[in-house]
């Protein structure tokens, strides 16, 4: 028995280390606790005197202005702006005259439903308007216009439009009757503004579009409209045209092989027909789809 008290004595002492580490452990995660709401406090503390700082006496800090610059520059890849897309195309497009062997401006016109966008044929006579529009498509002096301005006239004339204005004769290369497309080439001597064309099988209904030509003989003029229909199909003077782009952007008189292009400045069509009862815009115009373009031009100019 004189031996167990040692060994009694010796068993006791875990029990009081357990006891003192428990204690320490408490203590510990107690510390642990305050630091970090210590450390949670200054950093918050930090960042209200850099807001403080950065603000700019408008109210908004850095920070914020940062946040709404990136927020105006997604809506800017977003919408394209129109203007630019105007400037890249406008230069490109230029008034289509055409005048008889004898020196005599004239014109005709469609029927009175369905009409092409032609001027009348007094207005012509008076030299009031261009016969029509049309687009450089190509620096050599490649220009794309409507076949039925073009195709009952020996003499066809393509004015360059702006600063350096000038007057061409033009001569007819190529035409696609079936699209009523028709290709003139002038000879301008140096390289010209020419359009870009644009993939037309991505116009969707409801895409945004602009009228580029000369209605009513006002140059360059400019109209906005949706796509009402990408595949439209219309008879025309006794000759069904296919897979049409209706638009509703105002389309007039002079504006028949002017540019229907997108947002980004593209050329995704040729307006070439109104349908109006009064020789107005009324709400409906045509235009061929730029990719009917593509192959007039590749068996033209082997591009």
């Amino acid at each position: 028995m004189s031996e167990s008290k040692p060994y009694n004595k010796f068993i006791h002492r875990p029990s009081n280390s357990n006891a003192l580490i428990n204690v320490g452990l408490i203590i510990g995660f107690v510390v642990l606790i305050a630091a970090q709401l210590l450390l949670f406090r200054v950093m918050s503390q930090d960042q209200t005197r850099t807001n403080a700082a950065d603000r700019d006496g408008s109210g908004k800090s850095v920070a914020d202005d940062n946040l709404i610059q990136a927020s105006s520059a997604i809506q800017l890849v977003a919408c394209a702006d129109l203007g630019d897309a105007v400037a890249l195309a406008r230069p490109a497009v230029v008034n289509i005259d055409v005048v008889f062997s004898d020196g005599n401006v004239t014109g005709r016109r469609g029927g009175p439903a369905m009409n092409f966008d032609m001027p009348p044929s007094q207005s012509l006579e008076k030299n009031e308007e261009t016969i029509g529009s049309g687009i450089i498509v190509d620096s050599r002096g490649y220009v794309i216009t409507c076949h039925h301005m073009v195709r009952d006239y020996p003499k066809v004339y393509v004015t360059i439009l702006g600063a350096n204005r000038k007057r061409y004769p033009a001569d007819l290369v190529e035409s696609d009757v079936e699209n009523d497309l028709a290709l003139l080439k002038i000879s301008p001597g140096s390289p010209v503004p020419a359009a870009q064309l644009g993939n037309s099988d991505m116009v969707k209904i409801t895409s945004l579009v602009l009228a580029i030509g000369s209605p009513f003989g006002f140059e360059h003029t400019v109209t906005r409209g949706i796509v009402s229909d990408n595949k439209r199909s219309l008879l025309i003077e006794g000759r069904v045209y296919k897979d049409l782009l209706q638009v509703d952007a105002a389309i007039n008189r002079g504006s028949a092989g002017g540019a229907l292009i997108n947002g980004d400045g593209e050329v995704i069509g040729v307006n070439i027909a109104i349908v109006s009862g009064s020789d107005h815009f009324s709400g409906m115009g045509f235009a061929v789809p730029s990719n009917r373009i593509r192959p007039l031009l590749a068996k033209t100019m082997g591009d």
